[in-house]
């Protein structure tokens, strides 16, 4: 009998297999372009992401709290696998943190954990969202969002925003010629506190409307709540999920903006029914029940203080990065890009003037250290190349200061 010996793989046959494979990937997983950032993650001045400042990550309480966990009797506990739905304990306070803050009214059977607020976005869209439903999206609106729908090949169709959010005489009227055309929409993504990228809040006035067309026009509200607690000024507004009758509004929000993001701790809110759906989708094991008891502990020994201090912090951030800006254009300065002064979260959203090349901007801002997102990067058809997000989040004040000033100086020299 003859023997076939075959040759040891070679790295090029590595590298060929590829092609042969492409095929092979099912219409769930396209290849999407990654995040564009103007420089690299090593830029001097990066304020590209929107990740909590490394210096207020409350490390020592949470080695205490750790400590104490692991020494006593939930110790063993925490180590083993939980609760499909989350650490039970966490979701207990969180409904109390809920009633203290966003005074919602729910019980833990309404609330899943999950593996951070994309992860709850993703879950959210796969359990309403079919091949070529249509689902509406803010113009711009956080690229997260956009991922998970346009990974279900969702139809995604756009409504602009002002200064006090969504503009909802448009959204009326796109979902009016909807449905007339014979393709309703199922999901409206909004983010109605300190929006990302915009920085606006939805007004009282347009939350009620919105609630009101979903009733009317029958789509699922995906509320994205991630920096809600984070306001500077101005009162805090009602909760869409909160205005809407149960069932109409799904909430996403996260302990990522502030206790700290490498836990992954978020969580979806919405009624039994609609949590026993997304549950059926969380393929997980379940959430962490050794990350639940921790973040449990620490929401009711230390949450209310600590976004105190947050707030506070990040104001004074935000209040840099403006002087910086503004430090760099005279009075009456053609070149002074616009913004509206964000009440909270981490962003300022720029909007170059006419003849500014947003690529020579981008060159000059990579060449002195300074790394942004392209406003691009946050609408759903790849247009807002006039635009740029700032991420106040990490940088001191004095380099968001300097930094602001950079941009300045990189606007000049983008209409040169």
């Amino acid at each position: 009998m003859a023997t076939t010996v075959q040759r040891p793989m070679q790295p090029d046959d590595l590298v060929n297999a590829l092609p042969a494979v492409e095929p092979l990937f099912s219409r769930v997983a396209p290849s999407l372009p990654p995040v564009q950032f103007t420089g690299s993650v090593g830029s001097r001045y990066n304020m590209g992401g929107g990740q909590p400042d490394p210096d207020s990550l409350p490390r020592g309480r949470l080695v205490e709290i750790t400590s104490e966990l692991l020494a006593g009797e939930e110790g063993k506990a925490a180590l083993m696998y939980g609760d499909a739905s989350g650490y039970l304990g966490l979701r207990e306070a969180l409904t109390e943190k809920l009633r203290r803050w966003e005074h919602l009214e729910v019980t833990p059977e309404e609330l899943l954990i999950v593996n951070g607020s994309n992860h709850g976005l993703a879950l959210v869209v796969q359990a309403f969202v079919n091949p070529g439903d249509v689902a509406l999206v803010e113009a711009p609106t956080f690229m997260g969002g956009l991922r998970p729908l346009r990974q279900l090949q969702a139809r995604i169709e756009m409504v602009p925003l002002d200064d006090d959010g969504i503009q909802v005489d448009l959204l009326e009227q796109k979902v009016q010629a909807l449905r007339d055309g014979g393709t309703p929409a199922k999901l409206l993504y909004t983010i109605p506190n300190f929006h990302n990228p915009a920085g606006v809040d939805l007004s009282l006035e347009r939350r009620r409307r919105v609630v009101e067309l979903a009733e009317r026009f029958n789509f699922v509200v995906l509320e994205d709540d991630a920096y809600g607690e984070l306001r500077f000024s101005g009162q805090p507004l009602p909760s869409l999920y909160g205005l809407a009758r149960k069932g109409r509004v799904v909430r996403s929000a996260t302990l990522s903006k502030i206790l700290a993001a490498g836990l992954r701790v978020g969580y979806l809110t919405a009624p039994r029914e609609v949590i026993a759906r997304l549950n059926s989708l969380k393929l997980d094991g379940g959430a962490s029940p050794f990350v639940g008891r921790v973040a449990a502990t620490w929401l009711r020994s230390d949450h209310d203080a600590h976004v105190r201090r947050l707030v506070d912090l990040y104001r004074r951030k935000r209040d840099a990065l403006v002087r910086g800006l503004e430090g760099g254009f005279v009075a009456g300065d053609a070149l002074r890009p616009s913004w509206t002064l964000p009440a909270g979260g981490f962003f300022l959203w720029l909007r170059l003037p006419a003849g500014v090349d947003s690529l020579k901007v981008a060159e000059a801002a990579s060449v002195r250290g300074v790394a942004y997102v392209s406003g691009s990067s946050f609408f759903a058809d790849g247009s807002g190349a006039d635009y740029i997000r700032l991420a106040w989040s990490m940088l001191s004040e004095e380099d968001l200061e300097q930094a602001g000033a950079l941009i300045a100086e990189s606007i000049h020299l983008g209409a040169a």
